[in-house]
């Protein structure tokens, strides 16, 4: 998961701990969640793996395999391989940072692709699925929707033969919401699959993972006749006057929505010697709901995005030098529309770069006020 850091001129002193009995506690809880988790993948291997050897005693027994045992085959070694799967994208999100790429995704498209890959495996297991998808865009890394999608459906259709599958966006705050509702059919009863009373199946944990690496809400609600799935997405956009607008929260609670802030969260580098222009530039970033980072000199800029590289580079031009043109072709080299944003200090100037050009936006230090946020909103839309 992507971590947030801001440059500080002074480190956390080294002998600054946790009490014993938090760090015990803590630790306490990890080991728990561990077995959980361990216990889940053991239970849900112990199906498929007994119906294997089941079908092999026979084989073993009668040197036959009928064709409906050969389907139990295919079915339990994939039910295997999905659970294998499942641990090992679990084991790499919960394993250190994640490097994402924010993209603008059509959500409706994936969820499509995702059910209709999966229609020949729900007609064989005699899962009906009804549809209610509208249109829905997002930014987000790819192979982590991908991943979302696919697990919410997984863990769905595991919980009843009737699948319920809608994707709109909420009126307030306008976030995408995503949500399935899994039930018994009249023929099959309201009782869950064996062992997974609760949906606390590994899909549940996969998705639990995914949605915290990629800032999304994750929510369920079981009963004994049905289950219902619901994944919020903040980073959602939406078509206003022709332009193209991002609801995204500013932080905190994700359970509480009471403000929403364009493309908040996003980290800006401001390099500048001047207190005056970087409290400026802060006031108006935390306005926005942006996390602005400043550093002094350009080298401690290059220093600063080797460790963490920020979405967007601002720069006082009474200090830009040859460090920091090679600092911009460097990010540049990685993500051709990295946005940078020279800060003039002459009156009246104003230069906006487009897409793919090899120039860089200029705005003049008494117009920051009034000119910044649009610009700010319209380079960081380059990368997004």
């Amino acid at each position: 998961m992507q971590s947030i850091s801001g440059f500080s001129g002074t480190a956390p002193s080294p002998l600054a701990s946790t009490p014993a009995g938090t760090d015990a506690t803590a630790q306490a809880q990890v080991d728990r969640s561990d077995f959980l988790l361990a216990g889940v993948i053991g239970s849900q291997l112990s199906v498929p793996l007994a119906t294997m050897q089941q079908i092999v005693q026979e084989f073993t027994r009668t040197r036959r395999i009928s064709r409906s045992q050969m389907q139990q085959l295919i079915l339990s070694i994939e039910s295997a391989r999905r659970v294998a799967m499942q641990s090992q994208q679990i084991s790499r999100l919960a394993g250190g940072r994640l490097r994402q790429s924010h993209e603008r995704l059509s959500l409706h498209d994936i969820v499509i692709q995702a059910l209709d890959e999966r229609a020949q495996a729900f007609q064989q297991r005699g899962v009906e699925v009804y549809r209610s998808i509208k249109p829905v865009e997002v930014i987000v890394d790819p192979g982590l929707l991908s991943s979302l999608v696919e697990a919410a459906i997984d863990w769905a259709s595991e919980l009843g033969r009737r699948m319920v599958v809608s994707l709109e966006i909420k009126n307030w705050p306008e976030h995408g919401m995503l949500l399935l509702k899994a039930s018994q059919t009249v023929a099959t009863g309201g009782v869950h699959n064996e062992g997974t009373p609760d949906g606390d199946t590994l899909s549940w944990h996969l998705l639990t993972h995914i949605g915290q690496a990629m800032g999304v809400t994750v929510d369920r609600v079981t009963s004994t006749d049905e289950s219902i799935l619901m994944i919020e997405f903040p980073r959602t956009v939406k078509q206003l006057e022709g332009l193209t607008a991002i609801e995204v929260d500013a932080g905190g609670d994700s359970s509480m929505h009471s403000e929403s802030k364009p493309l908040a969260g996003h980290r800006i580098l401001l390099v500048t010697n001047d207190d005056a222009l970087r409290i400026n530039v802060k006031m108006i970033c935390r306005n926005m709901g942006l996390i602005m980072d400043s550093v002094p000199t350009t080298v401690q800029a290059v220093r600063f995005c080797e460790l963490d590289r920020p979405h967007m580079v601002i720069i006082d031009e009474r200090i830009r030098d040859d460090y920091f043109d090679e600092l911009c072709q460097d990010l540049l080299r990685t993500e051709p529309n990295f946005p940078f944003l020279e800060i003039a200090n002459e009156s009246n100037t104003l230069a906006v770069a487009s897409w793919m050009s090899d120039s860089m936006t200029r705005v003049s230090r008494d117009s920051l006020r009034s000119q910044l946020p649009s610009i700010l909103v319209f380079e960081l839309a380059k990368v997004l």
